[in-house]
């Protein structure tokens, strides 16, 4: 009896537990397949300048591509603005190109004058180098040369002057022939004159006068070479002001610039291709800088976020291939890619649930990337990891 009682405890116990590992098989199961929501990229587009909604030129569920005009702000102001610094920058444009021809011509001034100063200075040196040396042996004998020549001139001019005289007053000739002899043998004395200054001058050399006036020559050519010299500080001058100028035109640009970027803000433009879900002002009102003035939805960028107990989520691997259905689409399956797995964990409140201590688990986040514009954002999917081909 005891042994008949025996074996059917066995039997029992056996059964219990097969039944509990299928069922466990089955709940594991079960587990990988988990519904979830579809959701789709949205970007809220916004402006950076503040203005009054002029026009709207689309509306809720309107598709769009990227670079169309959405609406427009009120830009009066703002093309005032632009015009204002187009007008400074044309005038800081004139006044650098001003500066600029100043310094070259400033800078042209400047080298003739010293070049000019140069020259003069060296023409008084060598004024005075003569001076001070004296006259050369050369030019004493070349002196003495043309006084021998200017005697023999003037003895020609006397014996023909004398003649010319005796046959006047023997009435041969006329008194024009006579003073025109006269005038001749006149010349040829001035000649000798001035021959004979010359070689006592050079016989005598350079008078102290002579060689004091050189020097102070010098001294003063020095002085016009050192202040043409000093007057090239006018040329730093007028190169600071082309400098300043020139600082002066990028700020004007710049001003240009952020005051054409501003109007370019006011003419609001779909920043991507999409669909508008949200249209968040109406023509007339005010906007500031960041509010969303729309919603546009990409639906060919979507996914869905499903929440995966811990017993399972160690047999998911990133870039795992999965299988999904929905209710929209009967008996179609799509396809899906593990993106990511969530490393921070979801905790779940622990408690006792019955006598034997089962409690809540712990989930993790998965997302599922799914880029099929057929799944509409809010769509419900069940998602079904088993059928993906287990671990990638």
């Amino acid at each position: 009896m005891r042994k008949r009682f025996l074996k059917l405890t066995a039997i029992i116990l056996t059964g219990l537990v097969l039944a509990g590992g299928c069922a466990g098989k089955d709940t594991n199961k079960q587990d990988l397949i988990i519904d979830g929501t579809v959701e789709a990229q949205e970007v809220d587009v916004s402006i950076k300048i503040p203005g009054r909604i002029e026009s709207i030129a689309v509306n809720e569920g309107d598709k769009v591509k990227a670079g169309q005009v959405l609406a427009y702000i009120d830009a009066r102001e703002i093309k005032d603005k632009r015009d204002q610094a187009q007008a400074a920058l044309d005038l800081a444009r004139a006044q650098y190109e001003k500066a600029k021809n100043s310094l070259t011509l400033q800078e042209k001034v400047s080298e003739a004058d010293v070049q000019m100063a140069a020259a003069a200075l060296e023409q008084a040196r060598a004024q005075y180098d003569k001076a001070l040396n004296g006259p050369r042996a050369q030019q004493v004998e070349q002196a003495r040369a043309k006084l021998k020549e200017a005697q023999a001139a003037l003895d020609v001019a006397e014996k023909t002057y004398q003649r010319t005289k005796e046959l006047y007053a023997s009435g041969v000739i006329p008194q024009q022939t006579l003073d025109e002899v006269k005038a001749k043998y006149d010349a040829a004395q001035q000649e000798m004159r001035y021959a004979q200054e010359a070689v006592s001058l050079l016989e005598e050399g350079t008078q102290a006068e002579d060689i004091r006036t050189a020097a102070a020559a010098v001294q003063q050519a020095r002085a016009a070479l050192a202040k043409a010299e000093a007057s090239k500080i006018q040329d730093l001058l007028a190169n600071n002001s082309v400098q300043m100028a020139a600082a002066d035109l990028k700020r004007a640009q710049a001003t240009l610039a952020e005051a054409q970027a501003n109007l370019d803000e006011a003419t609001v433009k779909a920043p991507c291709d999409g669909i508008i879900v949200a249209k968040n002002v109406n023509t007339g009102e005010m906007v500031t800088p960041g509010m969303p003035i729309f919603t546009i939805q990409q639906p060919e960028k979507n996914w869905v976020n499903v929440k995966v107990k811990e017993t399972i989520v160690g047999q998911l691997k990133e870039g795992q291939e999965v299988t999904m259905t929905s209710a929209g689409f009967p008996g179609k399956t799509f396809n899906g890619r593990i993106e990511a797995i969530r490393q921070k964990p979801d905790f779940a409140t622990r408690r006792a649930t019955n006598d034997r201590g089962d409690k809540d688990l712990i989930t993790y986040n998965v997302k599922i990337r799914l880029d099929n514009p057929e799944l509409k954002a809010g769509m419900t999917v069940t998602v079904n990891f088993q059928q993906g081909g287990g671990q990638a």
